[in-house]
């Protein structure tokens, strides 16, 4: 009896089941296609959402990898399993770890949509010819269960061109499922490692370029743009550079709650002039400190970090080794972090003082190589500065390489001065945060009020308070519930006191500066009277000898002496803001204080600077009985001398001329209100602008200011320490009053209106 022989067969069931068991999800599915492309050594690949929203949407992948032949789409596509990345795992042009799971690829199509047409180039083994190859896949009406799946023919096309670029095109059409903005995410989240990747050398490969993953997708919040963009732009903040034909180093930063700020670097870098543009991303392994967390995480950024992190050079789009490999720290960044040096550049000065921040100890907090991913792109120019060495590792050590490395470690220092000022602002916010949390908890145990301070001493004290409670209960019987209660009132008020304690030892370290300002001040005074005196003197003696002199010489004369005169009612109007304050701050009595009065003196202090750019002088329309409740006189003054000084900074920087302080008295409370018709402020900043050091949120004021106002001038008006607002705010809140913005109509631009009791 012959022997008979069983075959196995396979049932197209078998793609499905495949398909739904080893890929669960959209997105995981995609990307196994989106690491196909980066296999086959692709440098570029777009994912395309096509008409999410009607029912039979489309995805389309495009990448310039090497394509398949027919021959190949054959004997690896149409082939269940193939063991071709066991046998090649490093793919041929610039030897790639093959990424993508083994022969998953055609199961991710069959779980994302019901149909596929595959299209792909690529150039012909042996020959200078390329071949076109198409096939259709019909999932659902081709592959039924039932069906075998060996014997189901796929239509497909395929030609020879005499040019082509090779690449692959998928197109997944009349999608199974649809597609949320949290699958897109994390779409993109799967894929970041791969396209993050720019510029490496492997060993007798082709230098590899790096993959980029661009996304067309309009449906989508984050669906335009290209991903590596993406991430630099999900930081804490990302620093964009130029080096213009003159020198000048123009810097931008975007951060979080820092918005965006520009700068020119004080010192010009001649010699590197329209050769040098930069963009470098900070990424603290912080999740609280990133402006978009729909891109990253805290673990995929100490992931890709480490890898990827540094500063990397590229000559007219090449590469530059070793600058930005790992543990290369050619900037010197990561050596200054690792001996704790501290001190900002001497010609920051003026930026750390503006932002309120110590530049003796700010670069403690300067990020480690790590945390940064940058690329410094360098365009040839006739007469080039930086020369490439002949083993092409590095630009020969010159005049040029030092200025480059000055100016790249001078613009982070400055980013670094911001992120100090972020770190007060982000501790206010989390203080704000944990006063809210345990306000809720003293609601929580009203019964045990008696046993607590009032609710209107500080909240500091009244945490203090909690913890005294709470210590004293722990010793009694307590229920689960009431422990957890318990731990929780506990926890919110030690989170309290904590960032109370931080938040004050810094704004201590600021008040430090401006007493010992202070003291310099007294002395300065004392001073400049006397330089006022003499000025008057010497007009005066001017004026005896004009008498002896021709009359046709006399003119000249005259002028000088009565420049004097000005000058000596210049320094006189400048001074006498000083001598107000310093008179008032004497008065410790609290008392009703005439709106009007005020008014009339602050405005006069500032007549000079009002004369000089040619402003109107302030319209006061405040009744002559108006009077505040009881407050102190130098409180009262501080709020009107902040709010007018703002608004002629604003009104010099827009170029208007319109002031008006508006006072009344409505159902007990006095309100008064400052206009002015200059450069206004966005709505989104009216908040911001009150936490401290929060000088210029949307970056437009002081630029301004600077183009249009004398450097001297800008002395009585402040330089914008951030704390004017805030010491208003303060100020009001200690009397239960308020300060907010109000909306205003055209001429005026810009109204912040005072309520006191």
């Amino acid at each position: 009896m012959a022997e008979e022989k069983l075959e196995f067969t396979v049932d197209s069931a078998l793609l499905g089941e495949l398909g739904e068991r080893l890929v669960t999800r959209n997105y995981i599915a995609l990307a196994e296609l989106v690491k196909n492309a980066y296999d086959a050594d692709a440098t570029q690949i777009t994912i395309r959402f096509i008409n999410l929203g009607w029912g039979k949407g489309e995805i389309h992948l495009i990448d310039n990898g090497y394509g398949m032949t027919f021959k190949e789409v054959k004997d690896y596509w149409m082939r269940v399993a193939t063991p071709i990345k066991l046998r090649e795992p490093i793919s041929p042009l610039y030897g790639r770890k093959k990424s993508g799971s083994k022969g998953i690829g055609r199961f991710s199509c069959r779980r994302i949509a019901k149909k596929l047409i595959l299209e792909t180039i690529a150039e012909i083994s042996g020959s200078k010819e390329y071949e076109w190859t198409k096939v259709k896949f019909d999932w659902e009406e081709d592959f039924k269960p039932g069906t075998t799946l060996t014997e189901i023919p796929c239509k497909f096309e395929r030609k020879k061109l005499r040019e082509g670029k090779p690449g692959l095109t998928l197109k997944l059409i009349d999608l199974n499922d649809s597609w949320t903005e949290q699958e897109f995410n994390l779409l993109r989240r799967q894929i970041l490692t791969l396209s993050i990747v720019k510029g490496i050398r492997r060993e007798s490969f082709n230098e590899d370029p790096g993959f980029e993953a661009v996304f067309d997708a309009p449906e989508f919040s984050k669906g335009a743009g290209v991903l590596v963009d993406q991430f630099m732009d999900a930081g804490w903040g990302k620093l964009e550079g130029a080096i213009e034909k003159d020198g000048i180093v123009d810097l931008k930063l975007e951060a979080k709650k820092i918005g965006t700020r520009r700068y020119e670097l004080p010192q010009k870098f001649e010699i590197l002039g329209d050769v040098v543009q930069f963009e470098i991303a900070w990424v603290p392994i912080k999740r609280e400190y990133y402006r978009d967390t729909t891109t990253i995480t805290k673990g995929l950024a100490k992931s890709v970090m480490i890898e990827q992190g540094g500063v990397r050079v590229y000559l007219d789009g090449f590469r530059v080794y070793p600058y930005g490999d790992p543990k290369n720290d050619w900037l010197g960044i990561d050596q200054d972090v690792a001996r704790r040096w501290g001190l900002a550049d001497r010609i920051l000065d003026s930026v750390a003082s503006e932002l309120g921040v110590d530049s003796s100890r700010a670069m403690l907090n300067h990020p480690r190589n790590q945390n940064l991913i940058g690329i410094i792109n360098i365009s040839s120019i006739p007469k080039m500065p930086l020369q490439v060495k002949l083993d092409r590792m590095g630009f020969v050590e010159n005049e040029a390489t030092d200025n480059l490395i000055e100016v790249i470690r001078l613009s982070l220092q400055w980013m670094v001065l911001h992120y100090n000022n972020f770190l007060i602002l982000h501790e206010s916010e989390a203080l704000r945060e944990a006063e809210k949390d345990l306000r809720g908890k003293i609601g929580a145990i009203k019964e045990e009020k008696s046993k607590l301070k009032s609710i209107a001493t500080p909240l500091v004290e009244e945490a203090v308070s909690i913890l005294s409670l709470e210590a004293s209960r722990a010793h009694g019987t307590l229920s689960e519930d009431e422990r957890k209660e318990s731990l929780e009132r506990v926890g919110a008020a030690s989170r309290v006191i904590q960032r109370s304690f931080s938040l004050a030892e810094t704004h201590l370290g600021i008040l430090r500066a401006v007493a010992s300002t202070g003291a310099l001040m007294f002395v300065f005074t004392h001073e400049i009277k006397g330089i006022i005196a003499k000025l008057d003197t010497h007009a005066n003696t001017l004026d005896r000898i004009i008498e002896e002199i021709p009359v046709n010489e006399r003119g000249e004369f005259s002028n000088f002496a009565q420049s004097l005169r000005d000058t000596r009612d210049r320094f006189d109007k400048q001074i006498r803001l000083f001598g107000i304050m310093a008179q008032k701050a004497q008065d410790t009595d609290r008392k009703e204080i005439s709106v009007g009065n005020t008014c009339n003196e602050v405005a006069d202090c500032f007549e000079y600077l009002i004369e000089h750019y040619n402003l109107n002088k302030p319209e006061i329309d405040v009744p002559e009985t108006l009077r505040t409740g009881p407050m102190l006189d130098a409180e009262f003054f501080s709020i009107i001398v902040n709010l007018v000084s703002n608004a002629i900074k604003a009104t010099i920087a827009g170029l208007g001329k319109n002031i008006l302080i508006r006072g009344r008295k409505e159902s007990g409370k006095t309100f008064i209100r400052v206009f002015d018709d200059g450069l206004g402020l966005p709505e989104e900043f009216r908040e911001e602008v009150f936490q401290p050091l929060t000088a210029d949120p949307d970056g437009r004021l002081y630029k301004r200011l600077q183009e249009r106002i004398q450097d001297e001038d800008l002395a009585p008006l402040g330089r914008g320490s951030g704390l004017g607002l805030n010491i208003v705010r303060g100020i009001t809140e200690t009397y239960e009053g308020k300060v907010h913005f109000v909306d205003v109509e055209s001429p005026w631009k810009t109204c912040v209106e005072v309520v006191l009791p």
